[in-house]
């Protein structure tokens, strides 16, 4: 059983031992026999146990209504997770059949299906850590360390421009409205990615190419005026 489930389980059984209690009360009463004195001693003592199981019965009802209320969190905690779960399953479908992917809405032209798929299984991870920030089993401390590390990567800040606004306009509890605020501000304290060594290559081929054709040409116009001395030598 979770820490939840154990003060569930706690608020309920203390309800039903102060429920029994009263319960019992009256065959408790029933020692004091004997005399008229004893009765009316009984009666001091009935009035003084009334404004006592008031109070019990007041502590009671808070104990009722707090499993109630953790009771209806942790089915609403069920619920999204499973809605979510079922979200999931979609969006996996949708990454291994591209066809499933446009049933989702229009795939921008040109877009490289590698991105649109690291997209959307960055959207499930980051979908999985506000659930888990949300049910307090994520702190901020560990939430703010694997955010800084994705968005230190091109994919992470990627999806993150393109997502953030609708994220943080459409949140609806704080909790969920600090988590997006955790990740934009780790967002902007990332580091930007250094450029990928294959990308470094193909700036050196190119850097290398314009040097060789800007060579070529300055031989080539050097070759032309020595052409040009020789037949006017001539």
């Amino acid at each position: 059983m979770g820490r939840r489930g154990l003060r569930t389980f706690g608020l309920s059984l203390l309800t039903m031992v102060v429920i029994g209690l009263i319960g019992v009360s009256p065959w408790a009463l029933r020692a004091f026999d004997g005399s008229t004195e004893r009765w009316e001693r009984l009666s001091f003592i009935g009035q003084t146990y009334g404004a006592a199981s008031a109070l019990v019965a007041a502590v009671a009802l808070v104990g009722i209504v707090a499993t109630l209320i953790l009771q209806a969190r942790e089915t609403k905690i069920s619920r999204e997770e499973a809605r979510r779960i079922a979200i999931a399953e979609l969006l996996k479908m949708a990454m291994d059949d591209p066809d499933l992917d446009e049933a989702w809405g229009p795939v921008p032209a040109g877009e490289s299906r590698k991105a649109r798929r690291q997209l959307m299984y960055i959207n499930m991870i980051i979908s999985e850590w506000q659930m888990s920030f949300e049910t307090k089993a994520l702190p901020e401390t560990r939430l703010r360390a694997i955010s800084r590390e994705m968005f230190s990567a091109h994919p992470g800040r990627a999806f993150w421009r393109e997502a953030r606004q609708v994220r943080m306009s459409t949140s609806e509890t704080r909790r969920a409205r600090r988590f997006h605020q955790i990740l934009d501000e780790e967002y902007h304290r990332a580091s930007a990615p250094a450029p990928s060594p294959r990308r470094r290559r193909l700036w050196g081929l190119m850097i290398g190419a314009l040097t060789g054709v800007g060579l070529i040409s300055v031989l080539g116009r050097v070759a032309a005026r020595r052409a040009r001395r020789l037949g006017g030598d001539q």
